[in-house]
């Protein structure tokens, strides 16, 4: 099977959904590695960045959790602010973390402004959830790629779409933000090795 790496960057295996379910959840963590290289500043001290002329390539805003709903909530409960709405159908940068999840989903994870680790057989509905996180989506062309945990904050460039929607697992997303095919490429022997290396030492 192949590997693929999003923009800045993550590893990850395409797999077909058929095969994937066939697989037990543990054995779908040996199936993809998701790295960032946009994750966090430190990750691009290897390649000192050469800047740009202001005037090349436009800034992408940057939208924060903390835009998503107006506070304090009333008894209208989660209202959306002007900042979601006016970003509906742009592209953003949204900084946060992966959600933990017990094994990875393919084409999608979800996104929050501080780390989560949910049991879903063990809490069911009850997970742990922010009132503001963003479901994440590969390229739809991807949709078959395996998305295991990657730790750490992260910064993610993609088109925002605000709205309800019922998700395939029956979760209901308000905010999605998809990202572009060039976010993957290929994971090389010596990153699969380390890998399934470091598989060897979760607890």
């Amino acid at each position: 099977m192949r590997t693929r790496k999003f923009t800045h960057t993550f590893l990850h295996l395409p797999m077909k959904p058929d095969f994937a379910q066939a697989l037990r959840p543990a054995a779908l963590w040996l199936c993809a590695l998701l790295w960032v290289a946009t994750a966090w500043p430190a990750l691009a001290q290897d390649a000192p960045a050469t800047p740009l002329p202001a005037t090349s390539v436009p800034a992408v805003p940057l939208l924060r959790f903390a835009d998503f709903f107006k506070l304090p909530m009333g008894s209208k409960g989660a209202e959306m602010t002007p900042a979601l709405l006016q970003a509906d159908g742009r592209t953003v940068r949204l900084t946060g973390y992966m959600v933990q999840q017990e094994r990875p989903l393919l084409g999608h994870f979800l996104f929050t402004p501080r780390p989560v680790r949910m049991s879903e057989h063990a809490d069911g509905d009850a997970d742990d959830l922010p009132a503001a996180w963003a479901m994440v989506y590969l390229d739809p062309e991807q949709q078959d790629f395996a998305v295991p945990y990657q730790r750490g904050l992260m910064e993610l460039t993609g088109v925002l779409h605000v709205g309800r929607l019922e998700e395939n697992d029956g979760r209901v997303s308000w905010v999605r933000l998809q990202l572009q095919p060039e976010a993957t490429r290929g994971m090389n022997a010596f990153e699969v090795t380390n890998y399934l290396h470091s598989l060897q030492h979760v607890h």
